[in-house]
Formats: structure tokens, C-alpha cells, sequence
């Protein structure tokens, strides 16, 4: 199966997951990542595996509005930009993020079909048709994943979610999806390895468990 042009400016889409990884290594890494918001550069490898997996299983990404909750540097803005969604809006808080993003649509000639806002995700009206995102944890400010799950689903009948692993939190997140009127269709279970991002990192690396949620609306 191979994904449409649509929203490409004379590139042609990615024909291999490996092909779409070395294109996403051109995404920008954060300049002084800002704790509070949990901000990390989610790995090449990682984010073709999970844009590569929504596309080949669900094709939710050919032809489809999404919206990017946290975009960041825009990994996953212009991964699925690439796989030839027709529109995609990347949200972020963070300015200097959105403009690092905008750059790296720029260079890989997806900037066409991008559109960036800078916002809270609680204060967002938006309209798609899927949801990707890589929120907050959780960790440095307890519940902050929530206002993406619940806003996610407000925006979209379609979310992919990416989440810390661990029984507690698949627990968590199963419950409040519920009780914000969606459920957990698949979850894919991912290995994510961090490079030192934070001055209290002190190992070459970081490697963690966390799953990708495939979250639809109603019971």
C-alpha cells in the first residue's frame, strides 16, 4: 500500500519505514527544553514506527485532516504530512518550538499542507478527523496528560496517543478515556531511548516502556 501525494510539494511519500526515519532525523532538537512541559525529541526510529503503523493498519493518515496535540519540533507534524495527509495543524505552547517546526515543513517540502498554532490545547475549537499526539507524562506536573485526552477527543473521533507503560497507567488511561466518551480500540506497545535532555541527566542514554493508544469515541 502506498500513501497519496496529497500535501506534498513535489516530494514523493516515504515507499519504506526506514525511508521515512532518515527523513525525520532532520527534525529540529528543543534549545533549552523547558522541564515544566516535558519536552523531549521523541526518537526518528520511533515516531516511523508509529506514523508507519497508523497509516499500514488503520490508513488514518492518507487524505485525512489531523491535528498534532504538543507538536514540539514537529516529529509527528511532519511525519504524517509526509505520509500524505491533506491537512495537518500542529499545536504547541511553546513558540520557539512552532518555529523550529515550521522550518523543518519547510526543508522537507510539507509546508503546504502545515499550519501551526500556538496555544494551550484546553483553549483549542478545532475540527479533525484524527488525533496524534505525544503529551506531557505526567510526571513534573501531575495530570497534565489529561486536558490532551480530553481535548483530543473533543477535536477528533480518532486519537493515537503516546503514554508511559506500566499497569498503573494503562489502568489510568483506559478509566479516563472512558469518562471522556471514547474507549481503547489496539494499543501498540513501544521502546522509547532518550539521549540526555535535562542538566540532571547523567547517563549516555534513557530507555523506558510506553504504549501507543488507539483511542476512538463511544463505548
Amino acid at each position: 500500500m502506498e500513501p497519496s501525494c496529497s500535501g506534498l510539494e513535489g516530494r514523493s511519500p516515504p515507499r519504506s519505514k526506514r525511508e521515512l526515519e532518515i527523513l525525520l532525523e532532520t527534525v529540529r532538537e528543543f534549545e533549552g527544553p523547558n522541564i515544566a512541559y516535558e519536552q523531549y525529541r521523541l526518537p526518528a526510529q520511533l515516531a516511523a514506527e508509529v506514523i508507519w503503523y497508523i497509516e499500514m493498519r488503520h490508513q488514518d493518515i492518507r487524505g485525512k485532516r489531523i491535528v498534532d496535540l504538543g507538536c514540539g519540533t514537529g516529529m509527528l507534524t511532519a511525519g504524517v504530512a509526509l505520509m500524505g495527509a491533506e491537512y495537518v495543524v500542529g499545536v504547541d505552547i511553546d513558540i520557539g518550538s512552532i518555529i523550529k517546526a515550521r522550518e523543518t515543513c519547510q526543508m522537507l517540502s510539507v509546508a503546504s499542507s502545515v499550519d501551526f498554532i500556538n496555544s494551550e490545547v484546553s483553549r483549542l475549537e478545532l475540527d479533525a478527523d484524527v488525533v496524534v499526539q505525544n503529551p506531557p507524562f505526567g510526571v513534573r506536573v501531575k495530570g497534565a496528560d489529561r486536558a490532551f485526552i480530553r481535548k483530543s477527543l473533543e477535536i477528533a473521533p480518532r486519537v493515537y496517543s503516546i503514554h508511559k507503560g506500566g499497569e498503573a497507567v494503562r489502568g489510568f488511561v483506559s478509566t479516563f478515556v472512558a469518562e471522556c466518551g471514547g474507549r481503547i480500540d489496539e494499543m501498540l506497545p513501544l521502546k522509547i531511548k532518550l539521549s540526555p535532555t535535562y542538566h540532571f541527566h547523567k547517563k549516555r542514554s534513557y530507555a523506558f516502556e510506553a504504549y501507543l493508544f488507539r483511542i476512538v469515541r463511544g463505548r
